[in-house]
């Protein structure tokens, strides 16, 4: 999603009490002193900046902080307290404001926490999958209130005629270790045929009578490809030359961050070790490709297995082959307890066809901030709100230390800014006004 860097932030959120930022005229040397007419030339009156505090951002000086304890406004010079700087061999972007850098760090966390949940991250969920006879599922700490819980369909790979791929539901085996139009590679790699069973369910079969069980040996690249070829009869006589390549897998694997899909060398997103979870990647071919080797690859490290079904694959859409999800409404959103590292428990009244995915659709708290190169998850519209809650929290810090009523003025000011913003972009939510129907699906 779109992000804002902090660098912007700060300035904007200051600028209304006086920020300014500047670069220096002459070179910075071993003593307190900043010089640069550019601030000679805006602000003509002196001890203007006394007591503010001036960031020097130079190569030598990091993100220096001092107070300033003397202005001269004829020739643009800041005299700051403590030690002296270090020297600078150019010039040297400045800032000059009211507020230390942790005064504002320091509201705007606390000001990310109260626009929540009118202002905070989406998040789209599609890596829970349902398992047999299970009602109960622990949501991601990423997502601290749910909104929207939906129930995912499913082609399947071997009978879809629009995928491109032969036996890609690995129903199809030479050996028990050979599928059949399939190529391992990895030395001492192994796949081997996993059968379904009958009775209590093989959770390592999604669907139809095999899945392929793969082990990557220690410090090995393993892959597992096959290569669609135009000019092969097997193969559907379609576009390639140029065109996007979308692939997805079902992939089992306990082990985040190693597993992932392969397209023609390129390796997309990897598994997030949540057990079973769709993956996909999309890669445009060559402007003279007549053959694209697609599959799934196993990064180097520690020895880990994995399962694998049901692979698609499209040439040409801008997106790959997936079915719709359907509402679900009958869920209640236990929050986490005491020390759980979750976003809480999902728990449906009903229990939900096996082995489908669960799309679960909610916000969580914009990021934290604790430096100049760090982002926040939103632009646009949604800034003014989190700027005007932040400048409101500044401005009473600082009616709280002085009893001035002028910052409590501007404060009430902000704060009134900040609550008519949420109702202008409409962020505020709704009451609810209707009792949502006990249905599953």
């Amino acid at each position: 999603m779109p992000t804002t860097a902090w660098s912007v932030m700060n300035g904007e959120i200051q600028r209304v009490f006086g920020f300014e930022s500047f670069a220096t005229t002459t070179n910075l040397t071993t003593s307190t002193v900043v010089v640069s007419t550019e601030l000679a030339d805006r602000w003509n009156q002196d001890d203007y900046f006394n007591g503010w505090y001036a960031t020097i951002r130079g190569v030598n000086n990091d993100e220096v902080e001092r107070r300033v304890r003397d202005y001269t406004a004829t020739t643009g010079t800041l005299t700051v307290t403590g030690a002296n700087l270090s020297g600078e061999t150019g010039a040297t972007t400045c800032e000059v404001s009211k507020f230390t850098q942790d005064d504002t760090l320091r509201a705007f966390n606390r000001a990310r926490q109260n626009v929540w949940p009118n202002i905070g991250i989406v998040r789209d969920l599609e890596t829970v999958v349902t398992g047999v006879l299970q009602q109960r599922y622990t949501v991601p700490s990423t997502i601290r209130r749910v909104h929207r819980v939906e129930l995912g369909a499913r082609y399947e790979a071997e009978n879809l005629s629009e995928n491109l791929l032969l036996n890609p539901g690995f129903e199809d085996w030479t050996n028990s270790t050979t599928p059949a139009n399939w190529t391992l590679s990895g030395a001492g790699a192994s796949v081997n045929q996993e059968e379904a069973t009958t009775g209590a369910r093989n959770y390592a079969v999604l669907s139809g009578s095999n899945s392929a069980r793969l082990v990557v040996p220690l410090n090995t690249v393993t892959t597992l490809l096959q290569t669609f070829d135009v000019s092969s009869s097997d193969y559907q006589a379609v576009g390639t030359e140029g065109v996007e390549c979308n692939v997805s897998a079902w992939v089992y694997c306990n082990t985040a961050s190693r597993v992932s899909i392969r397209i023609a060398g390129n390796d997309g997103t990897a598994h997030g070790g949540t057990g079973w979870e769709l993956i996909k990647h999309v890669q445009n071919l060559g402007a003279t490709a007549t053959t694209a080797a697609v599959g799934v690859v196993g990064s180097s490290g520690a020895a880990i297995p994995f399962f694998v079904d049901e692979i698609l694959m499209t040439l040409g859409p801008s997106e790959g082959i997936e079915a719709p999800y359907t509402p679900i409404y009958n869920w209640q959103h236990i929050p986490p307890v005491a020390g759980a590292a979750n976003g809480g428990t999902l728990i449906f009244s009903e229990r939900l066809p096996e082995m489908r995915r669960l799309r679960i659709v909610g916000t969580d708290l914009l990021s934290s901030v604790s430096a100049d190169s760090d982002t926040v998850e939103i632009d646009g519209d949604l800034l003014e709100p989190v700027y005007n809650l932040t400048r409101s929290y500044l401005a009473e810090e600082r009616y709280n230390l002085t009893n001035d009523p002028d910052w409590r003025s501007r404060r009430d000011e902000y704060r009134a800014m900040y609550e008519d913003s949420i109702f202008q972009v409409g962020l505020r939510l709704p009451p609810k006004r209707i009792k949502i129907p006990d249905a599953v699906f």
